[in-house]
């Protein structure tokens, strides 16, 4: 395995004597190169790769700015004296990773290698993207030709030839994520990065660093400064999944990178620009929650393209082509077959849980089958024995209270019943009361809060 290359630019003899010392004391884990001057160091960088730049910012015959110009996809350090914040500030601003103060007792130096582990580190995140990016592409098909998904394969192509923001709705399971993926990788920026990212699954306290990023010293914990989600998706796309639950006050900060193309990490006073397509999905009605949870603005400035995916109950004649895609996927087989009578049952079954809950029946029947016969029906719901949804569960307990309550108590009533139901498969809950999982846990989660003593 080679090791990782340092170019180290400096046209200080002395402090380049002090960075070679200190290298050989620490025992340096990289292998360096001396530049002293912008026109030695464009030779360097053309004569073999690096995997990170060291640079004084004031050189002989130029700045560490023409350095950043070479628009080099690896990481920049920037050293500048004291009193010159402001130039690292614009050197931020062209793009450096990080910088550093330098001192006469070069004691800058012992924050260095730290510094240098944590580009590193950050570069080959950036780079595992580009890899699962490429991967990802590999396997983005979308399957049916149903009236439907007619229409979505012409709204997918519609919006692959433009940069436009995309709103993808449809309820859970329908392929929303896919929708997503097929106008990335139909696009022009298909090699560029595709990150998703569930805004539900983010802590509160963390969505604003992970999305933005922050600046070191931003909050507990910042050590460095960090590159957020928009910055690794630059020149390519994100996916907002559960856009809904997207806390209001970062709403407007969203809204501020699609109008301008500009994000602020978190502590920090840089505006840097990203050329990122914004995708978001939900399975939520969301214009139900606008001027109240969700911005209006944010809302039409997403919807410039609207795409619904139709659930898998209203296009049934898709279902023998989604069997046999994903049938091959998990078998690597392309002579996989369902006897009629089971893709009848299949047609037949109105698929709550839609195409991720057909993809769960397939493989189950896989893993399960006896000799070469597949049954997949076999690990259907039986309509006796689906769970009471949200509407008719009542009418099964008798000894509940029916005088009028208010509806958070309704509510709070009906999630209980479900969990008490369900207590080990809250997916299972969810399906019941008529939402989403990511719904019913924010519900809990509300419930919790507001129960004495946070019991619930």
């Amino acid at each position: 395995m080679s090791k990782t290359r340092i170019l180290f630019i400096e046209d200080d003899a002395v402090d380049r004597m002090a960075f070679k010392r200190f290298a050989e004391r620490e025992g340096f884990p990289y292998e360096y190169v001396m530049a002293g001057s912008v026109a030695e160091a464009e030779g360097q960088l053309k004569a073999g790769a690096f995997d990170l730049v060291i640079a004084d910012y004031m050189l002989g015959d130029g700045t560490a700015l023409d350095i950043l110009a070479l628009n080099m996809d690896i990481p920049v350090i920037i050293a500048t004296g004291a009193g010159s914040e402001q130039i690292a500030v614009e050197a931020m601003k062209a793009g450096a990773y990080d910088y550093l103060i330098k001192d006469p007792g070069h004691n800058y130096l012992k924050v260095l290698q730290l510094t240098i582990e944590r580009a590193l580190k950050q570069k080959r995140t950036e780079e595992l993207v580009h890899i699962q990016s490429r991967r990802e592409s590999a396997k983005t098909v979308i399957i049916g030709d149903s009236e439907g998904m007619t229409e979505v394969h012409r709204l997918v192509e519609l919006a692959a030839s433009s940069n436009s923001p995309v709103l993808i709705t449809g309820e859970t399971g329908t392929g929303k994520n896919l929708v997503a993926r097929a106008i990335h990788y139909g696009s022009a920026a298909r090699a560029e990065p595709f990150i998703c990212v569930n805004c539900l699954s983010l802590a509160d306290n963390l969505i604003e660093a992970e999305l933005f990023g922050c600046e070191r010293g931003a909050f507990t914990g910042a050590t460095s400064a960090r590159k957020g989600l928009f910055e690794m998706a630059d020149r390519g796309a994100i996916l907002l999944d559960e856009i809904g639950d997207m806390p209001v006050h970062l709403q407007g900060k969203l809204l501020g990178v699609i109008e301008d193309g500009k994000v602020r990490r978190l502590g920090g006073e840089v505006e840097r620009h990203v050329n990122v397509r914004i995708m978001a999905s939900t399975n939520v009605d969301i214009e139900k929650a606008l001027g109240s949870s969700f911005r209006s603005d944010l809302y039409y400035r997403l919807s410039i393209i609207r795409i619904h995916v139709p659930p898998l109950r209203e296009r049934p004649r898709d279902i023998p082509a989604l069997c046999g895609h994903l049938l091959k996927g998990m078998t690597g087989r392309t002579d996989v077959r369902l006897a009629d009578s089971e893709m009848k049952k299949l047609i037949d079954y109105d698929w709550p849980g839609n195409v991720r809950e057909l993809k769960n029946v397939l493989e189950r029947a896989l893993i399960l089958r006896k000799g070469d016969e597949l049954r997949p029906s076999g690990f259907l719901k039986r309509t006796d024995e689906r769970p009471a949804t949200a509407q008719n569960s009542m009418l099964f307990h008798q000894d509940t209270d029916y005088s009028l309550v208010t509806l958070e108590e309704l509510e709070k009533r009906q999630i209980k019943l479900a969990l008490h139901q369900f207590p080990r498969n809250r997916m299972k809950a969810a399906e019941a009361l008529g939402i989403s999982l990511a719904t019913l846990k924010r519900r809990i989660r509300d419930m919790a809060q507001n129960e004495p003593h946070g019991s619930f």
